[in-house]
């Protein structure tokens, strides 16, 4: 009798503490745990560069490797935005669009640029410069060599 009785109240015992659980479980689902305080002096707030939108300034800061893939992210926003490729007039290209499509091998070679980063800088030239699809190509195909010969080193 005192075994029976052991048995049911440790079965009795486990089903509790599982109800318990499931019903934790769904009571908690919406609330959301809150988060440290984010002034805290344990976290640090990094703030966003300025970029000068000088041509040949954004091409060294592009090639820069202390700057992060947001940082990247960012100066190929701001070259898109302050910079156009102009309308193909001849097959050979003039010195002025080769020295933009510099900033795109630039960019490319930065080791710390994600595929993405340097992905949409290739869709968003080719969007408002469609006339250089080959050339934009190109020039990323070279900032990747680049790149792999760099991290081959």
């Amino acid at each position: 009798m005192n075994y029976i009785f052991m048995v049911i109240f440790c079965v009795a015992l486990a089903l509790f503490l599982f109800l318990s659980l499931i019903a934790y479980l769904i009571t908690s689902s919406g609330k959301k745990i809150p988060k440290k305080d984010k002034d805290t002096p344990a976290v640090k707030k990094k703030a966003k560069r300025v970029f000068d939108t000088n041509l040949d300034n954004m091409i060294a800061a592009a090639a820069d490797p202390n700057l992060s893939d947001s940082d990247l992210q960012e100066l190929a926003k701001l070259y898109v935005a302050t910079h156009k490729l102009g309308s193909k007039t001849s097959k050979e290209l003039d010195d002025a669009t080769k020295k933009k499509l510099e900033f795109v091998a630039s960019l490319a070679s930065n080791i710390n640029a994600s595929p993405q980063t340097v992905s949409f800088l290739n869709k968003e030239l080719k969007k408002i410069s469609a006339s250089y699809k080959k050339e934009i190509d190109a020039y990323e195909q070279m900032g990747l060599a680049k790149r792999k010969i760099k991290e081959e080193q």
